[in-house]
Formats: C-alpha cells, sequence, structure tokens
C-alpha cells in the first residue's frame, strides 16, 4: 500500500517567504514532518514495516500489503498527520491518495507503479483536503468485513473514513475523535476544533475573491459541519 501526500500552499508559502519569521516557520513545517518522519521509521510497533519520507512539499508512506496492520497502520498515521497539522499554529492542510500496487521504497529511494499511480491520482481527486482511498482498497476491506469470524468486536478501518457525497469517494475522516485521540479530554478536543474553526473562517474572509483558492475552505466548512454530531454528547470523546 502507498499514499502520496501533498502539502498544500507549500510552493506559495516558499515564494512569499519575506522575512525571518517566515522563513523559520517554514523550517519548524519540515523539521516537525522530518522528525515524525524519523518517529514512524524507527518504531519497532505495529509500525515496524511502516516507511515514510518527507521531500519537501511531499509525504510517501508504505507498507507491504502482506502486514496484517497494513491498512489500519497507515490510515492511523494518515489520520494523525492530518489532525496535528490542521490542529496547531501550523494550520496547514494536506491531500493525498492511498492505492496498493508494487512500490520499492528504501533509503530515501521511492519508484513503482505503485508511487505512479497515487502520484497521479492525488492530481485527479478534485481540490478537497482529504486523503482518498482507491475504490479497490474499500472493496478489498468491505469483504474482509464480511469474512471476519472473529467473536470479538475489531477497530477497523472503516471507523476512520467518511464517504464525500459529491464524488462517491471514501476519505479518512481526520475530525472524528477516534482510537489514540480518545484519550484526550472532551475540553481538549472542544478547544482544538474551536482552533480549526477559526483557521477556516479565517481563511474564507481572506481568499473570498479567489475562486481556486476558496473552494477548498468551503469543501472544509462543510466537511466540519458534517462533524459536529461527535460532539453532542460527552459519549463520543
Amino acid at each position: 500500500m502507498v499514499a502520496f501526500i501533498d502539502i498544500l500552499g507549500f510552493d506559495s508559502r516558499v515564494k512569499n517567504i519575506n522575512s525571518e519569521e517566515d522563513f523559520f516557520e517554514i523550517g519548524k513545517l519540515l523539521y516537525a514532518l522530518t522528525e515524525t518522519e524519523r518517529g514512524y521509521n524507527a518504531d519497532k510497533t505495529i509500525f515496524k514495516n511502516l516507511t515514510v519520507t518527507a521531500i519537501s512539499d511531499s509525504i510517501i508512506i508504505t507498507m507491504p500489503y502482506h502486514d496484517p496492520n497494513c491498512a489500519m497502520a497507515i490510515t492511523i498515521v494518515l489520520k494523525k498527520f492530518q489532525y496535528d497539522l490542521i490542529s496547531t499554529s501550523f494550520a496547514t492542510l494536506l491531500r493525498g491518495y492511498l492505492t496498493r500496487r508494487h512500490v520499492y521504497h528504501k533509503d530515501r529511494i521511492i519508484f513503482g507503479k505503485g508511487y505512479s499511480e497515487a502520484y497521479r491520482k492525488e492530481r485527479e481527486i478534485g481540490h478537497a483536503p482529504r486523503i482518498v482511498f482507491d475504490p479497490r482498497i474499500i472493496d478489498d476491506g468491505r469483504q474482509k468485513v464480511l469474512n471476519y469470524k472473529g467473536k470479538v468486536k475489531v477497530d477497523h478501518v472503516f471507523n476512520y473514513l467518511m464517504r464525500d457525497a459529491s464524488d462517491g469517494y471514501y476519505f479518512i475522516d481526520y475530525l472524528k475523535p477516534i482510537g489514540l485521540q480518545t484519550a484526550e479530554s472532551r475540553a481538549q478536543l472542544i478547544e482544538e476544533r474551536s482552533t480549526i474553526k477559526v483557521f477556516i473562517e479565517n481563511c474564507l474572509n481572506l481568499y473570498k475573491d479567489n475562486e481556486k483558492i476558496i473552494r477548498k475552505y468551503e469543501w472544509l466548512n462543510n466537511y466540519i459541519s458534517l462533524t459536529e454530531h461527535y460532539f453532542e454528547n460527552a459519549n463520543n470523546a
């Protein structure tokens, strides 16, 4: 499985460096991504077969499909990347595509059909800041759910996904408090959600005359409204 992730607006930030502060803001973002990359690559738990490479404005994540934790591990990492970048001072959006094909990924060398397809499809899925799952992976996941014979309830990857009504694609529901996030207090999650809302409102005002850019914030504003029900009662956080 291979995911190609684009850091949205990165080129614009680089072109608009006008001060030392601007330079260091980009530096902090890249340093954070590099440190996260190093951490996951050194992790020997469920992420032991996961490989992450952060290059400029892109993040590539791969994991062998034969690893039983593959889909869940990649989904957890991608969700964390998205949420951490939008809910903090980084105020950064990601867009990406996750597929399943052959790929070589070692020592920061990446090539293969999987990488090429993920790279191409990321540019074809529209403006929305979301990480989309290849429909083939969704179909395969549904079949595994149907064939599951265990008696213990499992935390399945579908719990992390939402279907986009506009085109039918499934994407990672990064605003849903699930998994490790449920260990955080409700107050903390609501505070982070407020930070995200302020970020969206500011961008809607800032780019109101830029038809190309504002579309992704309109999508984001609609998406966050669809996730309000996660906070309707204390049992959801």
